[in-house]
């Protein structure tokens, strides 16, 4: 037996090694070779011919996307490293520079495997690749450094982990409006915090008590990256992103690095101080920057050792009696360090803490004057002011501290303070989070449920907040609790309305959403008094503007009032005896008709909320105008359903009177308002179906060649489903729209769908074709197939097919008609020798199943000769289905689409199947589609598919 790892391996001769390098010409080659390679001999004869002296550099294809090339003869490099060290170390500080991720991971692996003297030839080059960010697994690097530091080797230990966790701000491009700075370390994140510890360990091999600077070190250099610490100020605002410095619930952890560091700093100064190291040795580490971050972790030490080391508690009481640590940057841990350190202190120590504390807070008599008069109350002076603040200040850390732990004067003082101002919350936290689950109501549900209709109204109007914060009780929570009362008791309040409709805006918004819900819910009201109600209340005044509450509470009227909008949609939504009787249509269109000329959404508002903001028709379901709109509309949907299901109703005056309200929008001046325009959007299907007439005589007014009428036409087309007297309505106007598309210019849409308005018209025309309700040869369908882009074409032809795709039962008639389509597209551009990119949706046909493989397997051929063809991943099975019943055309669709994608997730699909494909080219008996499935193999083979003949092996006919 022999230890020498080259024993039992013959070195190549010079002609073997010539024949070898002769054979391997292309990446494929070099694969196989290296990876079958086990000989460490070669390394050295290979290296003397410059095999290793050129791994491939970092390519960028035409897209711009970084390809970072496989080197095999690095995975040989790295499995040889353990046997001929040296040699190895040697060869990759030559080719080091490389800037190839790959390469940069293979030495890494490499040096993992090289004795520790030999990989530290390789520090340099690894500290560099993490400080350009192409490593990404720090378990290898961590277990380097460990490598390092458990050999002795300080230098290689350090630089690896300085690289690998000292954080750096990132570089970024300057933006306006400025955003917040990131930083970043060599290592990602999730390995940040997961390896930091055994860093640690493995740093105080070699640098022993200096760990605890280098970690301090790179806690500053987070914040000056952050730009978080003022040395002006001497602030950082540690005391908001981390509340404690011990573990605690207030801690959120919302940037990791930071806490990562702040727990590693505390950890190490801990373990420094327990294992003998002088303490004062450790606060001078920690309290030399001044940052109030690290004076924070010192004061937490120091309360955590005092009880059981006594050499802490000099350092402590020097830390309690320094008035820079009493502001509320420190609080927490000043704190805290009282609480451990008072019982402690002997009588005078004690006094000298009591009387520094009760002359008030470390300011001067100009900034306490200050900070007084930031929160001065009415009628009272500076003095006063100022003595307040300096009260509170007091009230804060006596409180924070507890009675039991505060010595006499200063209990007495805490309890006087109680009295005068009360026990605060959390007064250990200046910053103190808590999570709010809504407004609040200064009653529940049961508590206002047990109480009578009258009682209810009486609560109403007798209660005042008494405090505007956000997380006390408010009108808007009793609001919210009213709704949920009035929908379970909907009769009850429904009966006395009025008597709600003069109460607060807020109560009144909560009153009708109550009703409102109860009707969603089948429940039945009596809708007199409640329309009588909504009448009130749409007369109330509101301008539009911007109200100045808050969200406590409502200032204006608009979202009551729309709260009566909501509530007659869904008495007219709604089937059942619950509905808004026929005989109240008419008041209740006359209730709601003053909304319609609503201020409500205002120039300014539409345009600050609209826009890219929201969409019109989102901003009119969220505005008053376009609600009642919407509404009055709806109702007379409602009215004239009732009309055509029995002749013995007559509503022609209510929807007289409807669209009379709704003419005013439009003439003689139309209100421009978008919003309003996505309103008659929606509602214009069932506006022609209600009049045909009135909507033909306002079609120059609602289909204009302008912003408003693109908003009608693209809301109509989005909201509808095809019908032909839609289409024939707004055919004109689309017309228009596609030509002043086809030159150039703009639409704006109504609804942001995933569809374009171009789109949806396409779709509308295509189903009314396949419903066979217009001919092949429309006029409007001609049209759009002659001036739609054409990705809009591809888009509407391969939606019929996934539409096809989503439908059960589609008779043949229907199924014949599109492949009619198809063949005529497909047609008209071969005539016109125009690009098949119309066609490149034609996967979802394939994937419909409605088709037979003889029709759609020889237009998936022409189809996939677009450069637009996306299979999305999933033509494979289907190939493979079909793969012996035509196997030369479906290898020729297998190899046209793999020669099209590149990308590994777009050739995953079709790899995966490609061996039975491949099989059955191969099993056909036809020569030429022999030679096409054994091409496919080869270029699979020549692509790293190492295992392609072996799987297509599995699938031959044997």
């Amino acid at each position: 037996m022999t230890d020498d790892p080259l024993a039992g391996w013959s070195e190549p001769d010079e002609e073997l090694i010539r024949r070898a390098l002769s054979r391997i010409g292309d990446r494929q080659h070099r694969r196989v070779f290296f990876e079958r390679l086990d000989n460490p001999r070669w390394v050295t004869a290979l290296d003397a011919h410059n095999v290793f002296d050129s791994p491939p550099e970092m390519a960028v294809d035409a897209a711009g996307h970084e390809l970072w090339l496989p080197w095999a003869e690095g995975e040989y490099l790295v499995r040889m490293a353990s046997m001929v060290p040296r040699a190895i170390a040697q060869i990759l500080e030559r080719i080091s520079d490389s800037d190839n991720p790959n390469v940069h991971d293979l030495v890494v692996r490499a040096a993992l495997r090289l004795p520790a003297d030999e990989a530290r030839r390789l520090a340099s080059a690894i500290g560099g690749y993490l400080i350009g960010g192409t490593l990404h697994n720090g378990e290898q690097i961590v277990a380097l450094i460990e490598s390092f530091a458990a050999a002795g080797l300080r230098k290689p230990a350090v630089r690896i982990a300085q690289a690998a966790f000292r954080p750096r701000a990132a570089e970024t491009q300057p933006q306006d409006p400025p955003v917040r700075r990131r930083v970043v370390a060599g290592i990602d994140h999730y390995w940040y915090g997961e390896l930091l510890g055994r860093v640690v360990v493995a740093l105080d091999q070699v640098l022993a008590d200096k760990v605890l600077t280098v970690l301090v070190a790179w806690l500053e250099e987070l914040q000056d990256a952050l730009g978080e610490y003022d040395p002006r100020t001497g602030t950082d605002s540690s005391y908001v992103w981390r509340p404690a410095i011990g573990d605690h619930a207030q801690n959120h952890r919302h940037h990791e690095l930071r806490d990562f560091l702040v727990e590693a700093v505390r950890d190490r100064a801990l373990a420094d101080v327990v294992r003998g190291r002088p303490v004062n040795e450790v606060m001078v580490v920690l309290e030399r920057s001044g940052r109030p971050i690290l004076a924070r972790i010192g004061m937490h030490v120091l309360a955590q050792t005092t009880a059981d080391i006594s050499a802490t508690r000099a350092e402590g009481k020097r830390c309690l009696m320094d008035r820079r640590y009493m502001a509320a940057d420190y609080r927490h841990e000043y704190v805290e360090l009282a609480r451990a350190l008072l019982p402690f202190l002997d009588e005078e120590s004690s006094g000298d803490w009591e009387a520094m504390i009760l002359g008030g807070p470390p300011l001067d008599e100009d900034a306490l004057r200050d900070r007084g008069n930031r929160n001065i109350q009415p009628g009272e002076s500076s003095e006063d002011a100022a003595r307040r603040y300096s009260d509170v200040w007091q009230l804060n850390i006596l409180c924070a501290i507890g009675q039991e732990i505060l010595p006499g004067r200063a209990a007495v003082r805490r309890a006087e303070l109680v009295e005068t101002y009360g026990e605060p919350e959390h007064p250990d936290f200046p910053s103190f989070m808590s999570s709010w689950s809504g407004p609040k109501s200064p009653v529940d549900q049961e508590e206002l449920s047990s109480k009578s209709v009258d009682e209810v109204r009486q609560f109403l109007t007798g209660w005042t907040p008494r405090q505007t914060a956000p997380w006390g009780d408010s009108k808007e929570g009793l609001s919210r609790i009213l709704q949920t009362v009035v929908a379970g008791r909907p009769w009850e309040f429904a009966e006395v309305a009025i008597e709600f409709a003069d109460l607060d805006p807020t109560y009144v918004r909560g009153f009708f959403s109550g009703l409102s819900d109860a009707i969603k819910s089948a429940a039945q009201i009596d809708w007199v008094p409640v329309i009588r109600a909504s009448a009130v209340v749409s007369r109330r005044s509101d301008d539009g503007t911007e109200g100045a509450g808050g969200m406590d509470e409502d200032v204006v009227w608009r979202f009551a009032q729309r709260a009566v909008t909501s509530l007659f949609e869904s008495g007219v939504s709604t089937k059942g005896e619950n509905s808004i009787p026929a005989s109240l249509l008419g008041e209740a269109v006359a209730a709601i008709a003053p909304l319609a000329d609503h201020a409500d959404p205002t120039p300014e508002h539409e345009s600050q909320y609209g826009g890219s903001n929201m969409d019109p028709l989102t901003l009119s379901l969220n505005t008053t105008r376009p609600s009642a709109i919407r509404t009055i509309a709806r109702i007379a949907g409602k009215a004239r359903e009732l009309s055509v299901a029995s002749s013995a109703i007559d509503m022609a005056l209510t929807i007289s009177e409807a669209l009379d309200v709704l003419d005013m929008r439009l003439v003689p001046d139309r209100d421009e308002s978008l919003a309003v325009a996505a309103a008659f959007g929606e509602s214009l299907g069932l506006l022609i179906w209600i009049d045909p007439d009135w909507a033909a005589a306002h079609r120059d007014k609602l289909m204009t060649p302008d912003g408003f009428g693109d908003v009608v036409l693209s809301t109509a087309l989005a909201t509808y489903s095809p019908s032909l007297g839609l289409i024939d309505f707004v055919a004109a106007a689309a017309h228009d729209v596609l030509e002043r598309l086809a030159t150039g210019g703009t639409m704006v849409a109504g609804w942001r769908t995933d569809r374009s308005p171009q789109e949806m018209f396409g779709d509308h025309l295509i189903l009314l074709l396949m419903r066979d309700e217009i001919a092949a040869d429309d006029a409007r369908l001609e049209h759009f197939f002659a001036t739609a882009t054409v990705a809009t074409r591809s888009s509407v032809l391969g939606h019929l097919g996934w539409m096809l795709m989503r439908s059960d039962d589609v008779p043949p008639e229907m199924v014949v008609r599109a492949q009619t389509l198809w063949d005529s597209r497909a047609e008209s551009l071969t005539q016109s020798g125009s690009s098949v990119d119309e066609l490149s949706g034609f996967h979802w046909w394939v994937l419909s199943g409605k088709f037979g493989s003889a029709w759609w397997l020889p237009r998936l051929y022409v189809a996939s000769d677009s450069d637009d063809f996306d299979s999305q991943g999933l033509l494979g099975e289907v190939l493979e289905d079909t793969a012996p019943k035509a196997p030369r055309l479906v290898a020729d669709v297998l190899e046209r689409l793999l020669s099209r994608h590149h990308e590994p997730f777009e050739r995953y699909d079709l790899i995966e199947h490609a061996p039975a494909v491949i099989a059955a080219a191969l099993d056909s008996g036809q020569p030429e589609t022999i030679v096409v499935g054994q091409r496919i193999m080869d270029s699979l083979g020549r692509d790293g598919h190492l295992r392609i003949a072996e799987l297509v092996g599995q699938r031959r006919l044997h």
